[in-house]
């Protein structure tokens, strides 16, 4: 940040955003001494950092704190800890603490905020001590306010006594937009081959409990026809999904030019790409460059119109692939993506369907970033995720950075926990969400979904996917469209 020609390093004082000063205080502190105040009341928010920060040493002095001190009222909360970054040896401790101790932590209040699906692999664990299964399920109902009434509606009901309120029918409200998962591939339960997606997930509903228990419930709700799709993408125009090209598979061949729109078949796209990006503008849908074959990149704008149920095209002024694009007041903005070299780039263009592209300032964090995100946040444009090249080959982009088109400039962002390489991403709520990819530094795929808060400044990892899905696509849709695509 300081080194690398952001706007910080001209300036006397630079904000952390989202990480607290006394955080910062104990990190120093560590630097210098190797010493590291611990307690109950700290240790959360102090292992968030060190996890992002990648101190090794100071985090494993957390892990030592957590496994030593661990007990009935802090268990759950260590465990969920563990999975949301990884931890194996402490998640192990922990999930071995709870099956020891089940019966009596299930009897206690922070139990009631367990969400479902870790609930239910506790419940399949053959070391799970308790005296009956049925019993404490039965316990657990009782003890929920709203099941226990349920439960008691139902023995008046079958007793023929019910004398509880008459059925009134519920006030209608907006309908809510939801985040929504689109195709992409993952390894098979086998872990021998790589399966692409055909399905839709989409987030029914979030858990946050106490400390850093994250999680995230997901429906499937329908397929995409025919055929899986990854390196794809998806946009919205005038509230309808559009679904465009990608790959079925992994040949040259398996490139697609098809397009859906509501299952609906449209006219072909008059190439086949995939790593493209895709935007809407004025009532057509544009994409933009992409991969043509596995050997050549496309130098080619093409535009859907609906009003005409036809693609026409425009050249672009660069073969890219890899890139990523956005559309802020108005314009389309075209980040990073590699040249028909192989190149990484850092460029920044302003791409206007009849005057062509214009060159922005580039973008400074590293020499390049393909494979990524860019997202309009407020008056700017967020680029999260991707790789950037190194001296051999390329690596995992952690670093984020916010563009100013008013004043052509570029600005630090919070950066990412864990590296997205050619993920999902969507606005929701005006909230930037990151969701799946994978490391290039690891070689290993994500299921974790980060979430920005402008409120907060900061990333949180809100839960896992359904399965670690890379090169897919995010959107959000409000809940009655949902279920018009089954």
């Amino acid at each position: 940040m300081l080194c690398g020609g952001l706007r910080e390093s001209s300036e006397d004082v630079v904000c952390l955003r989202g990480v607290p000063s006394w955080v910062i205080e104990s990190i120093l502190c560590f630097i210098y001494t190797g010493q590291l105040r611990l307690g109950w009341t700290r240790i959360w928010e102090l292992t968030d950092a060190l996890v992002q920060f990648q101190l090794e040493g100071a985090l494993s002095l957390c892990m030592d704190f957590l496994r030593d001190r661990m007990d009935e009222g802090s268990c759950l909360d260590v465990l969920v800890l563990a999975e949301t970054y990884g931890l194996v040896q402490l998640g192990q401790a922990a999930e071995e603490y709870i099956l020891a101790h089940f019966q009596s932590i299930a009897a206690g209040e922070k139990f009631k905020d367990v969400p479902c699906l870790l609930l239910e692999r506790l419940l399949e664990k053959d070391s799970l001590h308790v005296e009956s299964e049925e019993a404490l399920s039965c316990s657990l109902l009782h003890r929920s306010p709203g099941a226990k009434g349920t439960l008691e509606a139902l023995q008046s009901l079958m007793e023929g006594n019910y004398r509880g309120p008459e059925c009134q029918p519920h006030s209608l409200s907006p309908p809510p937009q939801v985040l929504v998962l689109v195709g992409g591939d993952t390894v098979d339960e086998d872990f021998r081959k790589r399966v692409p997606s055909q399905t839709l997930w989409f987030a029914q509903q979030f858990h946050r409990g106490f400390g850093l228990i994250r999680s995230i419930e997901w429906k499937a709700f329908t397929k995409i026809p025919e055929l899986p799709r990854l390196r794809h993408c998806v946009c919205l125009l005038n509230n309808k999904l559009y679904v465009l090209g990608g790959r079925r598979y992994y040949g040259a061949l398996d490139i697609l030019k098809s397009i859906l729109r509501w299952w609906e078949q449209l006219p072909d796209m008059l190439c086949q790409r995939d790593y493209f990006s895709a935007v809407c503008l004025d009532g057509k849908v544009f994409v933009l460059g992409g991969n043509h074959d596995d050997r050549q990149y496309l130098d080619a704008v093409e535009y859907y119109s609906p009003e005409e149920n036809t693609w026409r095209s425009h050249p672009l002024d660069i073969a890219v692939c890899g890139h990523a694009a956005a559309v802020l007041d108005g314009q389309i903005y075209i980040s990073g993506g590699c040249d028909s070299h192989r190149r990484c780039l850092p460029s920044m263009w302003n791409y206007h369907p009849t005057r062509g592209c214009f060159p922005r300032s580039a973008m400074t964090a590293g020499a390049g970033r393909a494979g990524h995100v860019m997202l309009a946040s407020g008056k700017g444009l967020v680029v999260a995720g991707g790789l950037q090249p190194l001296w051999m080959g390329f690596g995992d982009q952690l670093f984020c950075e916010l563009y100013d088109p008013t004043h052509d400039s570029w600005s630090s962002f919070p950066a990412l926990p864990r590296p997205h390489v050619s993920p999902g991403a969507t606005v929701l709520d005006g909230r930037l969400y990151v969701v799946g990819g994978f490391s290039a530094n690891t070689a290993t795929d994500s299921k974790w979904v980060h979430c920005y808060d402008p409120k907060e400044e900061r990333w949180e990892k809100l839960g896992a996917m359904p399965h670690p899905y890379t090169d897919l696509a995010a959107c959000s849709l409000p809940l009655p469209d949902l279920h018009d695509l089954n």
